[in-house]
């Protein structure tokens, strides 16, 4: 059998067309890789580069064979990731949540059921938190549409408003409810950690500018104490209420409101049917 190292050497030199480009990739000598080549072809039994003016490069044999060891690097890598993933699952539990409000408020349910395993989250979204989920690096997701034929099961979690909040005195303080183009060459205040809904200001107010904090602390001294408005959600609004000096006012369109939905893969869902039912239980009770 072929040690993936060879495979991983050969894929490299595929890569970048020189031994010396590839060597450095690989953190190896020239030398070194030069036999390793070597020794591969010894492995096969066929020649798979052309060797001339001290240059090698593959022939046509060598480049199937440069295309299956990249497949089975990847395929390598796949399997220690899901490994790790599993082994992971049995200790802890990882959250991917493309937005931070229900990921808090959902975090008293976690630790009821799971108090005895390490709890950790990323604000994760689009692709990257589909295929975390589909591949198990998160056990749950908090997503903000569900996904047919994904081999993931969606329970109907919360909804969030999208809302700005504006100084007494500001133009718009007095509207009950704004368009995206009512923000049009406005400076707000924006938080930088917010997952999707960084993206959602960004899309589709495109003529607005936008304060980016990373600081959470500073964007609140910031909001309280600057006539910059901001946005916030009536989910947040109505747990630490609107700040003194200022009127929250909700964005009147259907990118501002999402619902909300805690998913896992369709696997796992007896496996945390307890914890889904406590979901359900609270948004009934609600």
């Amino acid at each position: 059998m072929i040690e993936i190292y060879l495979l991983e050497q050969l894929a490299a030199f595929a890569k970048h067309g020189t031994l010396s480009k590839a060597a450095e990739e690989l953190l190896i000598s020239q030398p070194a890789l030069s036999r390793s080549m070597k020794k591969l072809e010894e492995e096969f039994g066929v020649t798979l580069f052309v060797r001339e003016n001290k240059k090698i490069s593959l022939n046509e044999t060598g480049q199937l064979a440069a295309a299956l060891a990249q497949s089975q690097v990847n395929q390598n890598k796949e399997m220690i990731s899901r490994v790790i993933a599993f082994d992971r699952s049995l200790h802890s539990i990882r959250i991917g949540a493309c937005a931070p409000q229900p990921m808090t408020d959902l975090m008293p349910i976690l630790q009821d059921h799971f108090g005895d395993m390490t709890i950790s989250s990323e604000l994760v979204y689009g692709e990257k938190l589909l295929n975390g989920m589909q591949n198990g690096a998160y056990q749950i997701g908090i997503v903000r549409a569900p996904i047919e034929d994904s081999g993931l099961f969606f329970q109907r979690y919360t909804t969030e408003h999208l809302n700005i909040v504006v100084p007494e005195s500001h133009r718009l303080a007095e509207k009950e409810s704004v368009k995206f183009s009512d923000l049009a060459g406005e400076k707000f205040l924006l938080y930088q950690h917010i997952g999707f809904w960084k993206s959602v200001c960004e899309d589709y107010m495109a003529d607005t500018i936008f304060l980016i904090q990373p600081d959470r602390e500073t964007f609140a001294d910031l909001v309280m104490n600057t006539d910059y408005p901001a946005f916030s959600s009536d989910v947040i609004l109505k747990a630490s209420g609107t700040p003194n000096g200022r009127i929250a006012i909700p964005i009147d369109e259907e990118k501002a409101r999402y619902t909300f939905y805690i998913a896992c893969r369709n696997e796992d869902k007896r496996k945390y049917a307890s914890f889904f039912n406590s979901i359900r239980s609270e948004i009934i009770n609600r």
